[in-house]
């Protein structure tokens, strides 16, 4: 058996920023569904199913993500540690971050796996104080090669934040799958699984 088939499965799921407070004055953080470890919402319990089968998962949060620079967010994956056998998964910001890591870091992956992806560029309407400095970056040419199984992106066209501009924007760069899922909206943790985020991870591993 070589070191690659010795060496463990890893994936990691990022979520996405969220405000600070809901509209009725609630903190997500108060709410523990909201955490992505949760195996309640869809992404915790992607983490459960794949632990039983002995991946390593990792579902970490940024510390205020609302606000967070880009900097916190790679200090976290950094933390983790990432490896030609790591999936890297990012729900809405999160593809932005992950897509960023790899691309300014040089770093090669089994799969990339963008989810309702931000766009890569900064937008006038966007309150957060930090947005220019998270989004705008430049996705190399050599990033897909980095991608030994390549990138899939799943989107709902009825999707009320992220526009098909975004989506068209990392399949040309990163010459993408684009998976429609439809009935999911902006992917909330209010949905309780996603298969087929699941069995796209597991397609992409020797079992």
């Amino acid at each position: 058996m070589t070191n690659d088939k010795l060496r463990k499965n890893k994936v990691i799921l990022m979520y996405g920023r969220f405000p600070e407070f809901f509209e009725d004055g609630v903190r997500p953080l108060d709410i523990p569904t909201c955490n992505p470890s949760n195996d309640g919402n869809w992404m915790g319990w992607t983490k459960k199913e794949l632990e039983k089968k002995n991946y390593e998962v990792h579902a970490p949060q940024v510390t205020k993500v609302w606000e967070a620079p880009y900097s916190e967010w790679k200090k976290v994956i950094d933390e983790i540690g990432v490896d030609e056998n790591t999936t890297l998964v990012g729900l809405s910001a999160g593809g932005a971050a992950v897509t960023r890591y790899i691309s300014e870091g040089k770093i090669a992956i089994k799969k990339l796996i963008l989810i309702a992806p931000a766009r890569f560029t900064a937008e006038d309407n966007d309150p957060l104080s930090t947005s220019d400095e998270f989004y705008d970056f430049e996705i190399d040419d050599s990033v897909r090669k980095q991608i030994k199984n390549g990138t899939t992106i799943f989107y709902d066209t009825a999707d009320p934040v992220v526009k098909p501009i975004h989506v068209q924007m990392y399949k040309e760069q990163l010459n993408a799958k684009v998976v429609t899922a439809e009935e999911y909206g902006h992917f909330s943790f209010i949905i309780p699984t996603f298969p087929p985020l699941l069995n796209e991870i597991l397609a992409n591993y020797d079992e």
